[in-house]
């Protein structure tokens, strides 16, 4: 039985940030949405295994994972685990750096 995530026939974008870093991934995010794009924003939330199973479902469920790099990212283990997830699900993860 297919995701009920992947009901949506726009390209579903998922974007991997630091928490630092959400208003840069907030703009990211209304870019994308002008275009049409459904998009997965996870906000900040405690390190549980609930909250990595639901992180999972969703970058599984995407079409691509764009990494927003910046110095916070690359120390974040949330990123990490949401980059990794999507390199083992064969999900294309796209890097945007930003400083």
């Amino acid at each position: 039985m297919p995701s009920p995530l992947r009901r949506f026939d726009r390209r579903r974008t998922f974007i991997s940030y630091a928490v630092r870093d959400l208003p840069l991934s907030r703009a990211c995010l209304e870019r994308l949405r002008a275009c049409d794009e459904f998009v997965f924003l996870d906000y900040p939330q405690r390190w549980s295994t609930s909250a990595q199973r639901t992180i999972a479902e969703w970058v599984r469920s995407a079409d691509r994972v764009i990494y927003v790099a910046t110095p916070h990212s690359r120390l974040s283990r949330w990123v990490r685990f949401e980059v990794e997830a999507a390199r083992r699900c064969g999900v294309p993860v796209e890097r945007v750096a930003l400083l």
